[in-house]
């Protein structure tokens, strides 16, 4: 039961989220799943990092497809050469189970999670600020 309303709570927050919103929660998925392959490594379960890493990588996808190069420009073209990296990289460590490497993607995401946070977080105050603006001149 709990485990329903948790999906369901997290389908609603998924789907009532800006865009920026929902970049920043796939970079949260990626960067747990990551923790939890490197968790993996660390107890020589290579099966359940591949997984994990595995789950990242298709987090990563997602968010290649989702680049937007006609508003992004060359902004998107280097986020999409990053994302390609970090599959790259992603998926030696899984092949050599390669804990280090694991780190460091998730380390490069976790800095990109913290930009796009901030962008989410100025997304909401200037919708706000607009919000207030409209509420004083009516």
């Amino acid at each position: 039961m709990a485990q329903k309303l948790s999906k369901a709570y997290l389908l609603t927050k998924v789907l009532t989220a800006s865009r920026h919103e929902v970049v920043v929660y796939l970079y949260e998925g990626a960067i747990s799943y990551l923790h939890r392959a490197a968790q993996a490594l660390r107890d020589q379960r290579h099966g359940h990092a591949a997984r994990h890493v595995q789950r990242a990588i298709s987090i990563l996808i997602e968010l290649s497809g989702g680049l937007d190069y006609s508003r992004g420009g060359h902004l998107a073209l280097r986020l999409e050469a990053v994302y390609n990296h970090l599959i790259e990289s992603l998926t030696l460590a899984a092949a050599n189970a390669d804990l280090e490497a694991v780190e460091s993607c998730s380390g490069i995401l976790s800095i990109l999670h913290d930009a796009w946070r901030q962008a989410s977080q100025m997304e909401h105050d200037m919708a706000a600020t607009a919000d207030h603006a409209l509420r004083i001149s009516a």
